[in-house]
């Protein structure tokens, strides 16, 4: 269930943030922006909050979420018709995302403790 929460409360930060930024640097529909919404929010959590987030802490999660979503970001881009951003956009998206990943890993780290190993 905890699971599910945390995918929960990602799912929203990552929605808002996309459907704030992506209007500004490009154009997508609201389908596109909620498919890589999704693709992005599973990748990250799976791989940033589940694998590298308790062995490795905070700052490498977050180095890592910034690669996982810049490459996100750029292979929806790709994979999507009508998906289109500029090439800054990519970048100021995934710090943005980023940076609201330090502030989802602090909440992680005290609700979760998770141990390193």
């Amino acid at each position: 269930m905890k699971n599910f929460t945390n995918l929960i409360i990602k799912a929203v930060m990552v929605g808002i943030l996309l459907a704030l930024l992506i209007p500004i640097f490009g154009r997508s529909t609201w389908s596109q922006t909620l498919i890589t919404g999704l693709v992005l929010v599973v990748g990250s959590y799976v791989l940033g909050d589940l694998w590298i987030l308790p062995k490795f802490g905070n700052v490498v999660a977050v180095i890592a979420d910034f690669g996982i979503y810049a490459l996100g970001i750029w292979a929806m881009t790709e994979a999507l018709p009508q998906f289109i951003l500029d090439s800054s956009g990519y970048w100021i998206i995934a710090l943005a995302l980023s940076a609201g990943e330090w502030f989802f890993h602090q909440y992680l780290l005290t609700t979760q403790a998770p141990e390193k190993r």
